[in-house]
């Protein structure tokens, strides 16, 4: 009995991380000040200052970094559901994803809660801080890290492939998280966060379902692909 209601509060909480995920992430592109430019990159001072004093882009950005236990949770099941010949992608585009994960919150603690912090000093103690604000942007010394971000959406597209080979869940989900993963990839690569809110839109179609059928209960049922079957029946 405590088995089934240990399973029965994962699987829900697990299906609430699929639902939330998306929100969390898009609100940080939704309080974007310049949300249509469609300016590629961008000089660091400019995105200093839209930092600057921006509480509603600093609530955003700290709902992103909330979301990043949801996404580790939302990782770890397509990793749990991926067998036979997906596994290998599903263990390896959990790990990037998971990992990828991480350097986002690294990511949002940086240039977000530390942002809001400084924020909050006098405007001469502010501007003698800029150097070093500018360092941070510029991802200096071991910040570097943050280059890795890619994994994450990396880790994500490689999951739905092997899910959509594997039919895990159905395959416009699937192809779905795959073209959302792409548009994430593009929008952090050319920083512009028009491309992010719709790719995290296009995320919410595949996650929110899903997410909704595991509260409820109602998984999808796994059908294994041609050479799973050929390997079972080898058995």
């Amino acid at each position: 009995m405590i088995n089934q209601q240990v399973e029965a509060t994962k699987r829900i909480v697990t299906g609430l991380a699929f639902i939330l995920a998306p929100l969390f992430f898009g609100m940080a592109f939704i309080t974007h000040p310049n949300l249509l430019s469609l300016e590629i990159g961008g000089e660091v001072s400019a995105k200093v200052a839209e930092f600057h004093g921006n509480n509603l882009m600093h609530f955003g950005h700290f709902m992103m970094l909330l979301s990043v236990p949801l996404l580790i949770v939302a990782a770890a099941k397509f990793m749990s559901m991926l067998k036979g010949r997906g596994a290998w992608l599903g263990f390896i585009g959990g790990v990037f994803a998971v990992f990828g994960a991480v350097i986002l919150a690294v990511d949002k603690t940086a240039l977000c809660l530390v942002m809001s912090a400084f924020d909050t000093v006098p405007e001469t103690a502010y501007a003698q801080l800029l150097p070093g604000i500018e360092a941070l942007f510029n991802f200096e010394g071991y910040l570097a890290i943050l280059y890795l971000l890619a994994l994450l959406p990396l880790g994500f597209l490689i999951q739905g492939v092997g899910l959509y080979q594997a039919q895990a869940i159905p395959r416009w989900q699937s192809a779905l998280l795959i073209l959302a993963s792409l548009g994430l990839g593009v929008a952090a690569a050319v920083d512009i966060d028009l491309f992010g809110l719709v790719s995290t839109m296009i995320l919410a179609f595949c996650f929110v379902p899903f997410g909704l059928q595991l509260v409820k209960g109602n998984e999808y049922e796994y059908r294994p692909d041609a050479t799973d079957q050929l390997a079972t029946s080898a058995r």
